[in-house]
């Protein structure tokens, strides 16, 4: 299948029927981009890894003479744009060449495609006045059965009570099945109420990247990659829309394990997974039910070098925290509640279409990775009162704290160690006398040379300060008038 915006001052350029490669840049990049996956971030069908390009050629010899109308189906996503004919502007040749390129491009691998095979294709179709649909031109030439979304999936039947996911590896199965379609489905649980359920099987990511999770279900489920938690739905309630949750993970190119878990107390049933990659438009549904309301990622990030702000609800921390996404790749929440920072990270910051989506409900977890909660308990004893902050030229922020008749402020920005990504914190207090501030509190504190290890991801240089543990937390003790500046970077 070729879309292609011809324009009248291009058809003069002399070209060469065999280049392939120039002349599907001409005619077809435009709306399949150049790399073969849809131009404008995945608007228009891809072509890479596609069965519409791959197989029996008479199908994309006709979609290029007659073009192609309403909607079409194109790698587990819907499209419906019109792809007009081109047969009437580009010769046998010239067909043969741009199909043979896109059928041996960007992981394809077909046979080439004949002039002499595309001349038969159009006498053969010489009748023909108006564009193909999906069906018609699916009824001559089908497309291979789909690959399972999961491969080797397994699914697994648990008896039992539960308003919380419970640990499924101290329980017993009572049935266990292979799921042949490769999709998470509830049809074989054989109850309606009182059952849990897993899943494992493999999903293949086909290029490294992120790669967005989406979870719904009627009541709880979990959804983990290689291990990892990547998506929750928690407690008991509908799967309407609104209980569901996103998530996101890294994943490199080739095959990842994936589990599910889910559970079912009282009333309706049922579980909805979809993912997507991150830079790609369109959900693939992983389930045989399909995710309800859903909302596309709004993923904030640094603009020109400036930090960014993000001030809703984020899960990890206080109702007032107070989001800052850094150039660099390294992100902070700090809590106007506790007078703290809270939460640090480092890759991608935030996505807002949770609450700038039809003003969504709930928390909304960070985009990154190597999240560190560094406290959740106010940073000062006795009464603290946040008293704002200001942003620098470049959205650096400086956070203001009254303890007292004292001021705290306390600045950051990004910074790199040894070519890594770093947050430099600066500490400064006026008036009165020598103050404690939490820095962090249920992480391992341990001395290594120079730097202070704070649990497993992440080590502290000081300046100007030294800090003491103490019943399980870490404090810093602040001298009016004298900047104390620490370091964060991740192991």
């Amino acid at each position: 299948m070729l879309r292609a915006v011809l324009l009248a001052t291009l058809l003069a350029l002399p070209l060469h029927a065999q280049d392939g490669g120039q002349l599907f840049t001409l005619y077809c990049s435009a709306c399949h981009g150049v790399d073969g996956k849809g131009a404008t971030g995945g608007q228009f069908p891809p072509l890479a890894g596609s069965d519409w390009v791959r197989g029996d050629p008479a199908r994309a010899v006709k979609l290029v003479l007659h073009g192609l109308h309403g909607e079409v189906e194109v790698d587990g996503r819907k499209f419906n744009l019109e792809m007009p004919p081109q047969g009437g502007v580009l010769p046998d040749d010239q067909i043969a060449a741009i199909l043979s390129y896109a059928r041996s491009s960007w992981g394809n691998k077909a046979e080439a495609v004949t002039a002499d095979f595309v001349k038969a294709t159009r006498a053969a179709t010489a009748d023909r006045k108006v564009p193909w649909t999906q069906a018609e031109i699916l009824k001559l030439h089908p497309l291979p059965p789909p690959a399972p979304p999961i491969a080797n999936l397994i699914s697994q039947v648990y008896q039992g009570e539960w308003q919380k996911l419970p640990d499924f590896s101290k329980l017993k199965a009572g049935n266990i099945e292979e799921e042949h379609s490769g999709k998470i489905s509830i049809k074989k649980a054989g109850f309606t109420e009182l059952f849990g359920m897993t899943w494992e099987g493999d999903l293949t990511a086909p290029e490294a990247g992120e790669y967005l999770f989406r979870l719904d279900a009627d009541d709880g489920a979990r959804v983990l990659l290689d291990g990892k938690k990547v998506a929750e739905v928690t407690g008991t309630g509908p799967m309407d829309g609104g209980r569901g949750q996103d998530g996101s993970i890294k994943l490199e190119a080739g095959v990842h394990k994936i589990r599910v878990e889910y559970f079912e107390y009282h009333g309706n049933e049922g579980i909805a997974l979809a993912w997507r990659n991150a830079s790609v438009p369109g959900w693939k549904s992983l389930s045989d039910t399909s995710i309800k309301g859903g909302r596309e990622p709004i993923p904030l990030t640094p603009q020109n070098g400036r930090a960014v702000v993000y001030r809703n609800f984020i899960e990890g921390t206080t109702p007032r925290g107070i989001g800052i996404g850094f150039p660099g790749s390294v992100n902070l929440v700090y809590s106007a509640d506790d007078c703290a920072p809270e939460l640090i990270w480092t890759g991608a910051f935030m996505d807002a279409s949770r609450h700038w989506t039809d003003r969504g409900q709930g928390n909304q977890a960070p985009a990154g990775e190597n999240v560190v909660k560094l406290a959740g308990s106010p940073a000062f004893t006795g009464e603290a009162r946040f008293r704002g902050y200001k942003l620098d030229p470049a959205g650096n922020p400086t956070f203001s704290v009254q303890v007292g008749k004292q001021f705290v402020l306390d600045s950051w920005k990004p910074g790199t160690a040894n070519g890594a990504p770093t947050l430099v914190r600066t500490l400064t207090t006026t008036g009165g006398g020598p103050l404690s501030i939490l820095i962090a509190e249920k992480l391992a504190v341990k001395k290594e040379g120079q730097a202070t290890l704070l649990g497993d991801k992440l080590s502290l240089q000081t300046d100007h300060a030294d800090l003491e543990s103490r019943d399980g937390k870490a404090f810093l003790k602040l001298t009016p008038g004298q900047a104390a500046t620490i370091t964060y970077s991740w192991k």
